[in-house]
């Protein structure tokens, strides 16, 4: 969290203010082009979970961590980003790694999200149930 917060330590106020701008703008600019949608649907992350032991806390392997937990975060931070609202539901089939569909909209589409999650949900688990 420290080297996070630390990569802003040199903003300039003009520079937060673009930031804080751009954001808006491109928040406006999602909703738009998901107002005719109910949901999106995404991987929630674009990776398989490494070995903790490559990643595990130590100076010689900080750069593989913030590699890894960047990818990770990827998909989820740019809901965040965008002030979104989402939800992951595991997809993977029986004895396979864990995988998760992500359901997400713009803010304040919680109940929607919530509502389509319950019936996927029920649509992947007889999916696995026929396999």
């Amino acid at each position: 969290m420290r080297t996070r917060i630390e990569r802003g330590l040199n903003m300039k106020a003009w520079e937060y203010v673009e930031l804080v701008r751009d954001r808006a703008s491109r928040i406006r600019g999602v909703e738009q082009a998901l107002a005719a949608y109910d949901a999106v649907l995404s991987p929630t992350v674009p990776i398989v979970a490494p070995p903790t032991a490559e990643v595990d806390a130590g100076a010689e392997r900080d750069e593989a961590f913030f590699r890894t937990n960047g990818l990770l975060l990827r998909n989820t931070s740019v809901v965040n980003m965008l002030d979104g609202c989402a939800l992951s539901l595991p997809c993977h089939a029986p004895d396979e790694l864990p995988v998760g569909l992500m359901l997400w909209h713009g803010a304040l589409r919680d109940d929607t999200i919530l509502s389509l999650s319950l019936q996927v949900e029920r649509l992947l688990s007889s999916q696995t149930r026929t396999e």
